[in-house]
């Protein structure tokens, strides 16, 4: 097992850099919680029951790329519609291999041809647009979108950070109206975790600032007030959360929920840094 995967402290981060002292003692308070699981999540998208409906979940990032494949957004917006009306009408037909973000790439290439030889029979057809003719399109640039591309890496990131970073909120939402997801085994002294997301989005955007401005900024958010120890103590468990939070997004979109897989994509993607200083297991 690699590096990462492993059941000792890993090096890997939180996605921005932090200031101040988060690594004080924390209680032990749910040995479940406490770690990440890289394969927690069994769900993958090759088992998804719509494809249309799951591939929207990362319409951001896709629309980023086709963008930049099909020169505007206008175009962007009626090719990503050609291609979910196809998941629609046809789901993944078969092509439900390997990892969601590369049959997403080829899903866009044939996309971009599609609506540009639409366009071109409209064209002929001697359609128009707000009264005008329309005029030829630029051939689609789909040399542009490769699979490992550092533009689609990025745009992918990006993607998968965002989710992490709502899910990280809806779960801070469940914990301040005491619906704790998943079943959790809790201690009865287990922190309330309901300032979890607020603390490292403060930590996250303001890295300069000392954890005593953090805590402000964090009453302002909760409305009540917080003390710097205990957004050192939210810190410590919104590390953990948010690490899992993205082991499992990136879990979702391989084709196997496997620990080596999602190790080796989580540092293809830049992602490594959020583990920093969490246990890591398989």
């Amino acid at each position: 097992m690699s590096e990462l995967a492993t059941s000792s402290t890993d090096k890997m981060g939180p996605t921005a850099a932090s200031s101040g002292d988060l690594t004080g003692s924390s209680a032990t308070w749910s040995i479940k919680s406490s770690s990440v699981h890289l394969a927690r999540s069994k769900q993958t998208w090759t088992g998804a029951g719509s494809a249309a409906g799951y591939v929207l979940r990362y319409l951001i990032p896709m629309r980023r790329l086709m963008i930049d494949v099909v020169g505007a957004e206008r175009e962007a917006d009626r090719a990503l519609a050609i291609l979910v009306a196809h998941l629609v009408k046809a789901g993944f037909s078969g092509h439900d291999k390997g990892k969601l973000r590369d049959f997403l790439v080829r899903g866009i290439r044939s996309a971009a041809k599609a609506r540009f030889d639409e366009v071109k029979q409209d064209i002929a057809n001697g359609a128009t647009h707000n009264g005008k003719p329309i005029q030829p399109p630029a051939p689609p640039r789909v040399e542009v979108a490769q699979l490992e591309s550092a533009d689609w890496i990025g745009y992918w990131r990006e993607g998968i950070l965002q989710r992490a970073w709502r899910a990280l909120e809806r779960y801070q939402h469940a914990c301040r109206h005491g619906r704790r997801a998943n079943n959790e085994l809790v201690a009865d002294d287990a922190p309330e975790e309901d300032l979890v997301h607020d603390a490292l989005k403060v930590a996250t955007s303001y890295p300069k600032e000392t954890v005593e401005l953090w805590a402000g900024r964090v009453a302002a958010m909760a409305g009540r007030t917080v003390t710097p120890d205990e957004v050192r103590a939210q810190m410590e468990l919104a590390r953990v959360r948010f690490a899992q939070q993205i082991a499992d997004e990136v879990a979702q979109t391989l084709e196997h929920s496997d620990p080596k897989a999602i190790h080796a994509e989580i540092k293809t993607l830049g992602l490594a840094k959020a583990f920093a200083g969490v246990k890591v297991l398989a």
